[in-house]
């Protein structure tokens, strides 16, 4: 199977610029579709974390030679306000602000230009042709292998060859369109529309907390506070709750000290479905809110009242930061992992629909790759790493190095692995014991179904 010769991608964010690019790279021709209108999608400044998968296919792909991250050398946890450094620990890791990576993402692939990127780099000998297209709303597909034109679950997926369909509307005028390729895909998030339309299952869990989230530029706080979170992650242990903090670029790409971003995540338990959820969730505009409240419309009170409550709790480089961020935002933490409905068919016997669960669909004519394979609670910062290894396994395929069922497995193992990971790590740090129990009993399972060859 080797390099299609056209592709359709849908979601233009960190996954499906890194599937665009690569294809691009090996020649293939790339439409992007992009449900957000604006061509340049607005950023939270928030961080993430750059795993190894997603360093090299930046050595591979970026001609833009702009820094995408900040090192960071220690893992470093402190224990309430008394001490600042229970444990130090030598763990290197390369931490992101999203809009950077995003940025040179559609440098490389469209030619964006950006102050992070203020000249768009020159292509690569043997580049396929690409375009990206924004407001883009996909309302349906369907595949053509040979035998006739049908909608999607009605075709015979062992047929070689064949064609699929992409049928979307413009978010701003409706018009509609249709356009093919050899390959889909699908990169569009957590709430992916392609899923839903291949009514593939995924298992939603709400945490029980949420995450208020913020930076901080390193020029507003005291240099004793610059220093602490300096090359390092850093966990910030409480009792019931807890904090994450590392330093990240500007969404300019400066990367040098006195010049970066303090990336702050505030984890916080908010039972679902509570007066103090609906309080959270509801804008200044009194407009409610599904899953993440964005800067600028968090109640200013509300914020003012979760300050003055817990900021005592908190030791003071922590107390800092959160009080100087000026536009925090926050989101409902939630993971939707795509196992859940295999285990439960076999469990019950009844087999189930093969189509809940596959990462490939068509006989890899559509792939589901990144949050709309599965998303992660966001801990162990795993979601742009899920996004670099599928870019890895589907060249893999492509290259004939591996199989579409061998690729479709690894990636349920380690999407079933990592869901249960950042479950352990969230219930550790907001000290809920019970379920942490339980969660590292099914992990224990899970790793021994794994070495008996069963997972």
């Amino acid at each position: 199977m080797p390099y299609p010769k056209s592709a359709i991608v849908i979601g233009g964010s960190i996954s499906g610029l890194l599937q665009g690019l690569q294809l691009k790279r090996n020649g293939t021709t790339v439409t992007l579709l992009e449900q957000d209108p604006v061509n340049h999608r607005p950023s939270h400044d928030s961080g993430v974390q750059i795993g190894p998968s997603v360093v090299r296919l930046l050595e591979k792909y970026d001609a833009t030679g702009r820094p995408a991250a900040v090192p960071a050398r220690f893992l470093s946890v402190a224990w309430r306000r008394e001490k600042l450094r229970v444990l130090d620990v030598v763990a290197p890791r390369q931490t992101s602000n999203w809009a950077t990576l995003y940025l040179i993402l559609r440098a490389n692939f469209d030619g964006l230009v950006s102050e992070m990127v203020p000249r768009a780099p020159e292509g690569r000998k043997g580049d396929g042709k690409v375009v990206y297209r924004a407001g883009k709303r996909v309302t349906g597909l369907s595949y053509e292998g040979g035998g006739g034109c049908g909608e999607v679950g009605a075709e015979d997926e062992e047929k070689a060859g064949g064609m699929m369909y992409v049928d979307f509307e413009d978010v701003m005028t409706g018009e509609k369109e249709r356009i093919g390729a050899e390959v889909v895909i699908a990169a569009d998030g957590v709430h992916s529309t392609v899923r839903k339309i291949m009514g593939a299952g995924q298992e939603k869990k709400y945490s029980g907390y949420i995450g208020w989230r913020g930076v901080v530029p390193e020029h507003m706080v005291s240099p004793e506070t610059v220093e602490y979170f300096s090359k390092r992650l850093n966990f910030s242990l409480m009792k019931g709750t807890y904090a994450i903090t590392y330093v990240i670029p500007t969404e300019t790409g400066h990367v040098t000290p006195g010049n970066r971003l303090i990336n702050w995540v505030w984890y916080f338990r908010v039972p679902d479905n509570s007066p103090a959820m609906d309080a959270i969730f509801t804008d200044i505009h009194g407009k409610p809110h599904a899953h993440t409240v964005s800067q600028g419309l968090i109640d200013p009170a509300l914020w003012a009242d979760q300050k003055a409550r817990f900021l005592p709790l908190m030791n003071r480089h922590l107390a800092e930061i959160i009080t100087k961020t000026t536009r925090p935002f926050v989101s409902k933490v939630v993971d939707r992992d795509c196992t859940g409905a295999v285990r439960n068919s076999t469990a019950t016997g009844t087999g189930g629909n093969d189509n809940d669960t596959r990462g490939s669909f068509f006989n890899g004519h559509l792939i589901l790759v990144g949050d709309a394979y599965t998303a992660f609670r966001p801990h162990m910062g795993m979601a742009s790493e899920q996004a670099g290894r599928h870019c890895w396994q589907m060249d893999a395929v492509w290259r004939g190095e591996m199989t579409l069922a061998e690729r479709d497995r690894e990636s349920a193992r380690y999407a079933r692995r990592f869901v249960l990971l950042n479950r352990i790590i969230g219930l550790l740090g907001m000290g809920s014991w019970g379920e942490l129990v339980v969660t590292v009993v099914v992990f224990g399972g899970f790793l021994g179904g794994c070495a008996l060859g069963v997972c």
